[in-house]
């Protein structure tokens, strides 16, 4: 297979690092390997070295800024390359590793949880639950908006902690969905157990609000926010008899 140009892969590199962090590189060299060569983006040949190179852990030592032919040597040394591939090599990395691309990095590092903090948590809620008693149903509806503003108290969350420490770069919605998704579970669980909790009268959808009231500064203080506002509704679609077909 012909050899892929240069540009080609470090650029193909440089937009994993931007999705991902530079530590991915090393977190995930398979992986890497993998995504070079599914997008076409580098031959086999220079793929397999720059994953013998990554799994040798020398990314985490070597001087990568350092002259092309000093790194090239270090190369042949620690990952047993011949002089044309480490040569490839060290170009791909020195130019990867530039300063500009690295000072862009760092301004990325945490960026994400960064906006997340200075912005309120802004959440439609939707919830569904059904009643029923045998006889007959009723749908329950109800809708929320829910405001509150995240607190310093949230960097100790571990979930958030692990997908950060995955990835630094992870952007300020995938972090806002995070917690929504919590928040959802949440209130959707507290919905089902008020609509259900009653056998024989079916609930008054319209006073969940009370519950509410008591649920919503629970769940922002247990994980990292500041309870700021909410206003929200419910209905129900009124008594559904069920219809039972006799035999014949």
């Amino acid at each position: 297979m012909a050899e892929k140009k240069i540009e080609s892969i470090v650029d193909a590199l440089k937009e994993i690092i931007d999705q991902n962090s530079p530590k991915h590189l090393t977190d995930e060299p398979y992986r890497v390997y993998a995504e070079l060569i599914e997008s076409g983006s580098a031959d086999r040949k220079t793929a397999a070295a720059l994953l013998h190179f990554l799994v040798s852990g020398m990314l985490d030592t070597a001087d990568l800024s350092c002259e092309v032919e000093q790194l090239s040597g270090a190369i042949r040394r620690e990952c047993s390359l011949n002089k044309k591939m480490a040569d490839r090599l060290a170009i791909i990395l020195n130019t990867l590793y530039s300063q500009d691309n690295k000072r862009e990095w760092r301004c990325k590092d945490l960026k994400g949880l960064s906006q997340f903090m200075k912005e309120e948590f802004l959440y439609k809620w939707k919830g569904f639950a059904v009643w029923d008693e045998g006889n007959g149903t009723v749908d329950c509806h109800y809708e929320a908006r829910i405001r509150l503003k995240p607190t310093e108290t949230i960097s100790e969350d571990k979930e958030l902690v692990a997908l950060l420490a995955r990835n630094p770069f992870t952007p300020k919605e995938v972090i806002h969905d995070l917690f929504a998704k919590r928040l959802q579970e949440y209130l959707s669980y507290e919905f089902e157990e008020y609509c259900t909790e009653d056998d024989y009268y079916p609930p008054v959808v319209e006073d969940f609000g009370s519950n509410m009231e008591y649920a919503l500064p629970e769940w922002s203080k247990e994980n990292g926010f500041e309870f700021v506002s909410w206003e929200g509704d419910g209905d129900d679609g009124g008594y559904e008899p069920k219809f039972r077909k006799g035999w014949y």
